[in-house]
């Protein structure tokens, strides 16, 4: 036990104020009951948390989900009551090492990437955070003495964590990307990199997009390991999805960090050919007649967009839209353009990129919704052409979260598959 926490027996007089009942508030809870210490959830479905209750607690746990300037946080500040993680109450009561993976695009893939180096080499691991896995739930239950924790955070995540033990750090790449939340991409920035801090040794490996933005703002990082990407193509095919941008340079981080920690070439590389992707990210779903439709709904911001464009030859129409998050969409768009023949828009940001596409002369045809955009897309082909499905916005507008949103996509595109196989079979009868 370490920090402020270090006196937390005493300090279980006064419950726990929990905001948020989704998976970091539950998990929270979880480990607040292993520990025989009350709390109480707040979330704006159900209880309120107010000044009184404010003043009545031991400090606050925040879920990312709320914003910076929300009512309640500002609250809990103004009786001067302590915010924190999930993830910091996690790691006071954790011995585990911990590794941080962090950035903009690909940090899930490389998070479960790197668990499954380890387990299929006979190491414990386990991967949590952002990932869809409470830290707090992981210690509540209980974990192997020496099993490595992969921990995926979140900027959101970071904004709450002052007290963080870690033995190494991996923050793949940096880009535009939750302006609505931080204000501008200075602040963006420095929620990231404030991550370093938690790490007590020098295992810290950086993309080369870090790098620059970091001499842009005046920072210097070359004390850490500044990783360019590598080429190897582990045996894998050029259309798979570890071959991709941003995968292929973040498994170059994830190579240069295996090597620090023992692993071998041929470890590694087994551990890539059987390592089983993580849904949603740019992966073939079915061919019909002549288009080809592929699945990147996890893609919700810009740069992840345009790499998924980057990876298409020839003929491609893009369907995107959805929630914003911030950033210059105008400059989006200019990036975009040269990468795709048609564009399919649907969602709250659907009207404004189909005015700016047709202000720089390019085809954008406005749709009602995912499903239109699809049976869209598949009408206008009159060649080969592939398209993606990498909306490069927030889902929440339409759909519950970006695995609903792909798992509707795919539906729709079954759903058009089923209607081309039976079209056949009539003509032919």
């Amino acid at each position: 036990m370490r920090g402020w926490l270090k006196n937390w027996e005493n300090m279980r007089q006064n419950y726990v104020a929990v905001l948020g009942a989704g998976i970091s508030g539950k998990g929270a809870c979880s480990l607040l009951k292993q520990l025989g210490w009350e709390s109480y959830t707040y979330n704006e479905q159900g209880r309120a948390f107010t000044k009184e209750e404010a003043r009545a607690c031991s400090f606050v746990i925040c879920s990312p989900g709320f914003a910076l300037d929300h009512p309640w946080r500002k609250i809990a500040l103004n009786v001067g009551k302590k915010i924190i993680s999930e993830i910091e109450l996690a790691s006071a009561f954790s011995d585990s090492d911990v590794t941080i993976i962090t950035g903009t695009n690909g940090k899930t893939s490389l998070t479960t990437f790197l668990t499954h180096l380890w387990n299929c080499n006979q190491k414990k691991a386990i991967s949590a955070g952002n990932v869809g896995v409470s830290f707090c739930d992981l210690v509540a239950k209980g974990m192997d003495k020496g099993k490595r924790v992969f921990l995926e955070m979140s900027s959101f995540q970071s904004a709450d964590t002052n007290d963080l033990m870690a033995d190494s750090l991996l923050w793949t790449n940096f880009d535009q990307d939750h302006i609505d939340y931080h204000g501008n991409l200075e602040k963006y920035f420095y929620s990231k990199a404030k991550m370093l801090n938690f790490v007590k040794n020098d295992k810290c490996f950086l993309g080369q997009s870090v790098s620059r933005h970091a001499k842009i703002l005046g920072l210097n990082l070359s004390d850490h390991n500044i990783v360019s990407r590598d080429e190897k193509n582990w045996g894998l095919p050029d259309y798979h999805f570890m071959r991709s941008y941003p995968q292929q340079e973040n498994l170059s981080l994830g190579y240069q960090f295996s090597k620090e920690m023992g692993f071998n070439d041929q470890a590694f590389n087994r551990a890539v050919q059987s390592y089983i992707p993580e849904g949603h990210r740019l992966h073939f779903v079915k061919t019909v007649g002549e288009s080809r439709f592929w699945n990147d709904s996890k893609s919700t911001n810009f740069s992840s967009a345009l790499a998924a464009c980057k990876n298409f030859k020839g003929n491609l129409f893009w369907i995107g839209g959805g929630r914003d998050k911030g950033g210059n969409i105008v400059e989006f768009v200019k990036n975009l353009k040269p990468l795709i023949k048609k564009a399919f828009l649907f969602g709250e940001t659907g009207g404004q990129l189909y005015q700016l596409l047709k202000d720089s002369g390019s085809t954008g045809i406005l749709c009602k919704s995912l499903e239109q955009a699809v049976v869209y897309a598949h009408e206008n082909v009159v060649k080969k052409t592939n398209i993606l499905f990498s909306p490069g916005f927030a889902s929440f507008d339409l759909f519950d979260d970006y695995i609903h949103r792909g798992n509707s996509f795919i539906k729709y595109v079954l759903n058009l598959k089923m209607l081309s196989t039976t079209s056949r079979q009539l003509e032919g009868s």
